[in-house]
């Protein structure tokens, strides 16, 4: 049964970056899931820069709605996969009509086939949007932050590039 760490914090906390170190630590093949879709340039351009820091290291898996069907699908021999990430994964559950997802995604964590670094960004520090579908988002991604945490071995809050260890188990990277 592989072993769960969950890392959250606000944007351009370096948490994707400090996911890629933790998961290269681990022998190959890595898998990345990546969940974004390129709805604009702006966009391409992030995603090109993710692309970029991964450094062909990792066998990459786009999927912006079913994550535990790409999960599932990993081979044996992978030790480690990337999920990066849930928040804008939760953009596209909301977008798509498809929340029955998220409770697939959190059962599949329970006993996952490799380890699994998930990504998120905790946006529930700030003030209340001013917009339903705003408040949906948010509200909904918080509940599957928390969800997640309860199951993860480790959570990590990333703090202006620092991690904060919030839960801490024992695992050893790259032992696996």
């Amino acid at each position: 049964m592989g072993r769960v760490t969950f890392i959250t914090g606000g944007a351009k906390s370096a948490k994707s970056i400090f996911a890629l170190k933790l998961a290269l630590q681990y022998k190959k093949p890595r898998v990345f899931i990546a969940t974004a879709l390129a709805f604009d340039d702006e966009m391409k351009k992030r995603i090109d820069k993710h692309k970029k820091e991964r450094m062909g290291e990792f066998d990459t898996i786009e999927e912006p709605i079913k994550l535990s069907n790409a999960i599932g699908s990993v081979s044996d021999s992978v030790s480690i996969c990337v999920v990066d990430c849930v928040t804008v994964w939760i953009n596209n559950i909301l977008y798509y009509k498809k929340a029955e997802e998220v409770d697939l995604f959190i059962e599949l964590l329970k006993n996952p086939p490799c380890d699994i670094i998930v990504v998120s960004n905790e946006v529930g520090m700030g003030i209340v949007p001013d917009n339903e579908l705003s408040r949906r988002y948010r509200d909904l991604l918080g509940v599957t932050n928390r969800k997640i945490a309860k199951i993860a071995d480790n959570v990590i809050l990333m703090i202006s590039g620092i991690p904060v260890y919030i839960k801490k188990g024992d695992i050893l990277y790259g032992t696996t």
